[in-house]
């Protein structure tokens, strides 16, 4: 029995094959919400996310891409824990075990902690940028050394600071704002980017010398006049608009995973969920790119 088969359930999915084209992706879900501090729900994001792609145009009209054209396989949900360890040990074998068949995992959260594990797995030259409005850097929170809001700092203490670009910095407390200065952590903030005549050139600088990168978004990096349903809305973040234009700034590199977290659907009017539907489609539009075809 793979691993897969013994951690993956099957749900609607979003599965599109194409005969004789691989899939650009490999979907799956992880419905974990146990360390949020906020608002919970987000262990209903996946399907919700699912429910969106399935409603939303997935041509790109800027990348010339129509992923009707193209193959996707859903993998389902991993069985639902409310373990912490149990969760990301899961999610590190589905993905470590996905990269070494030669796929691309996309991961629906589902909180943020499960960045953990499928980094964890990625192979050793691989950076990660880490899109959100909080820094997710603190030691501990909530009596929990792992948990959504300390998941990057452990995947510092794990891969090293030189392996992470941050982006959309808005919110965090003193400690953290000290933490990212002393370790030398490449931080776009939202100041910079607001700041920045094009604010996507600040993030194709900063990756420029990258050569595989995986993308963790988020969704509270969007302002939440753009996506009210996720679990620590901070005002003052990037419009959808924006956030797309960063990811097009990746065009050619080689993105070897990539999550979308925090969608809490009973928060939302349709917003957050759509904008997550379509950085699904683009950045799986970017991966066919960058494959060739």
């Amino acid at each position: 029995m793979s691993y897969r088969e013994l951690f993956v359930t099957t749900q609607p999915m979003v599965t599109y094959i194409k005969p004789g084209i691989p899939p650009a992706v490999s979907v799956f879900g992880v419905p974990f919400d146990s360390s949020s501090t906020y608002r919970t729900g987000s262990r209903f994001g996946p399907n919700a996310i699912r429910d969106a792609f399935l409603n939303i145009e997935i041509y790109s009209p800027r990348l010339k891409v129509d992923l009707e054209n193209q193959s996707v396989e859903d993998l389902g949900n991993l069985h639902h824990t409310a373990n912490i360890e149990r969760m990301v040990s899961s999610v590190e074998k589905v993905v470590g075990e996905l990269v070494d068949k030669g796929k691309t995992p996309a991961i629906l959260g589902g909180e943020h902690t499960l960045t953990y594990g499928s980094f964890s797995a990625m192979p050793e030259d691989t950076r990660i940028i880490y899109f959100d409005a909080h820094f997710d850097m603190r030691n501990e929170y909530s009596d929990l050394s792992l948990m959504h809001a300390t998941c990057l700092r452990r995947i510092i203490d794990k891969k090293g600071a030189d392996k992470v670009i941050h982006v959309g910095a808005r919110a965090a407390c003193a400690e953290e704002w000290s933490y990212v200065e002393k370790e030398n952590i490449n931080a776009i903030t939202c100041e910079k980017l607001f700041n920045a005549p094009r604010p996507e050139e600040l993030l194709k600088e900063a990756v420029k010398e990258f050569s595989n990168v995986y993308v963790s978004i988020d969704l509270d990096v969007i302002d939440p006049a753009y996506a009210p349903g996720v679990g620590n809305p901070e005002p003052g973040g990037l419009s959808t608009h924006q956030i797309l234009e960063m990811l097009y700034a990746l065009r050619g590199k080689h993105i070897a995973g990539f999550d979308i977290v925090e969608l809490i659907p009973h928060y939302d009017n349709g917003a957050a969920s759509t904008a997550a539907a379509r950085l699904l489609a683009e950045l799986t539009c970017l991966i066919v790119l960058e494959k060739g075809r």
